[in-house]
């Protein structure tokens, strides 16, 4: 490890295995302000074993004192974020590590990832965005006992558990573990409104409970808390779902679109829910809507291969969300002359954009203008149809589980 720090230098570290992901990610963290004197450097870790040894890996490479170990599904959208994070740090030389989403009173059960209760979180799963939002009655930076691993950002050294924790799960916790151990805090700051994008999916679960129960015996003095949630996990579903998300990947890559479609529809009739099969029924209610309204335009014609199809849905969706955030023009302006030029349908622009958005006015009030500026008037007018079914409607807000009266 090295030994000689560097005061003035931030690393960012991701474990990397879906390269679109990390580009967007890089993008993000391309604009942030960086504080004066400070400089920043970018590692990501491809073909990690673990992410606790990923992060090893690459902290010991780094003479940073700052670091902020983060998934590639992260976007940080707060552009003062790393000053806000160095002047905590500076107010407090104990503490360790900062997240944005955590929590107090830590189960018995060890079924962390339900017990979040502090902090705040703009979530874009496949199907939905919305935020998450714990107690929201302190408006000040609250020291908890453990953090979501979706980011992590430290001040101190402290060696990752792969010793222990040899897949992806677990390693959040057990490194706010360690950290308070070594006798630091663990902090998730005020914010307003999320500082962070989490592009997620629903969590896998097939290791979960081996390494439940590796925590459970090596931090018994961390999880005491009563009333926490006992781990339930659906084998036989995840098998099916995994191999039913291949198989509908297969005939989307080869073309056979309508198969796909009612593929997908038998599975929503399951009221089950799997992230990749979520992410596919997006993409085939496009389809399907497509084939519906007869547009013109189809949005996956012309494209062969699954990872082709993947590659430009997932692209329109991060363009749909950097015009919703407010980027320069330039930062999604193909987006907007393949819209001018017709070159995507309405059907498809729509469906992404209901699905992977929380300004959704913002975005209408965008597409109503590219709509009126190339002449399509129809397109305009449902636009603003649908403008003004939800122009009044309050921004959607999941909340976590309530604090108990301590």
């Amino acid at each position: 490890m090295t030994e000689l720090k560097n005061e003035k230098k931030i690393a960012f570290i991701a474990c990397v295995n879906n390269e679109i992901y990390f580009e967007e990610c890089r993008h993000y963290i391309e604009k942030l302000h960086i504080p004066k004197g400070y400089e920043v450097e970018i590692l990501a870790v491809s073909d990690a074993v673990s992410m606790c040894a990923g992060y090893n890996e690459a902290m010991q490479s780094s003479d940073a004192k700052y670091k902020i170990y983060m998934h590639q599904d992260v976007f940080i959208k707060d552009t003062e974020f790393l000053d806000k994070i160095i002047q905590i740090f500076k107010e407090d030389s104990e503490i360790g590590m900062i997240g944005m989403v955590g929590g107090v009173q830590m189960p018995k059960t060890g079924v962390i990832y339900r017990a979040w209760n502090i902090g705040k979180v703009d979530c874009r799963e496949p199907d939905l965005s919305y935020y998450l939002e714990g107690d929201t009655k302190k408006k000040q930076n609250e020291v908890v006992e453990a953090i979501d691993g979706l980011i992590m950002i430290t001040q101190y050294d402290i060696p990752w558990r792969e010793d222990l924790f040899v897949k992806f799960d677990f390693y959040d916790a057990s490194g706010a573990f360690e950290m308070r151990r070594k006798g630091y805090k663990v902090v998730v700051p005020y914010q307003e409104t999320p500082w962070v994008i989490h592009d997620s999916s629903f969590a896998k679960l097939n290791n979960y409970d081996v390494n439940r129960q590796i925590c459970l015996k090596e931090y018994p003095e961390f999880l005491y808390a009563e009333n926490g949630y006992e781990f339930s996990y659906n084998e036989e579903w995840d098998k099916l779902s995994k191999a039913l998300a291949e198989e509908i990947k297969q005939m989307l890559g080869s073309g056979n679109f309508r198969e796909a479609v009612a593929t997908i529809e038998a599975y929503k009739k399951t009221g089950r829910k799997d992230s990749e099969l979520e992410l596919l029924a997006v993409m085939c209610d496009i389809i399907r809507l497509e084939e519906q309204f007869q547009a013109k335009k189809r949005f996956f014609c012309g494209i062969s291969g699954y990872q082709d199809i993947y590659k430009k849905y997932i692209t329109v969706r991060f363009l749909l969300r950097r015009m919703e955030l407010g980027f320069p023009q330039e930062e999604y302006g193909e987006l907007e002359r393949a819209i001018k030029k017709n070159e995507i349908s309405y059907e498809a622009i729509t469906t992404i954009m209901l699905h992977s958005t929380i300004d959704k006015v913002h975005v209408l009030k965008e597409l109503e203008r590219y709509y009126e500026e190339s002449a399509q008037i129809e397109n305009a007018q449902k636009i603003r149809q649908i403008y003004n079914k939800i122009k009044t409607a309050d921004l959607p807000v999941v909340y976590m589980r309530k604090i108990d009266a301590r």
